[in-house]
């Protein structure tokens, strides 16, 4: 049985998203276990990504944000999905707020 990351990620991979990133936060003593990261290059593609992910898990997901925004959060509870499009990835950089020993998968 795939975990709920593996799903995450083949959604992703599904829907042609790059630089997918799995963080594993827990040791910083947050409520999240793991934050991932991938960037989707248009709002099509975004929104295709979001809803790939829910068909995966099986279940609906819940956004924030907006697909126009060029950013979108799912918050699976100790998951947390950011897709993001190339400009906002690289301005707001989250993988470098939790330093490269965090990284547990990287594709």
């Amino acid at each position: 049985m795939k975990s709920a990351l593996d799903l995450i990620v083949a959604a992703g991979e599904e829907k042609q998203a790059q630089d997918i990133l799995i963080l594993n936060i827990r040791a910083e003593g947050r409520v999240l276990d793991y934050m991932v990261v991938m960037t989707a290059d248009s709002r099509p593609q975004i929104k295709a990504v979001i809803t790939e992910i829910g068909k995966k898990l099986k279940e609906k997901v819940r956004w924030q944000g907006e697909v126009e925004s060029g950013w979108v959060i799912l918050d699976l509870g100790s998951i947390v999905v950011h897709v993001m499009d190339p400009e906002q990835r690289a301005y707001y950089n989250l993988e470098d707020l939790w330093g490269t020993e965090a990284v547990v998968y990287h594709i």
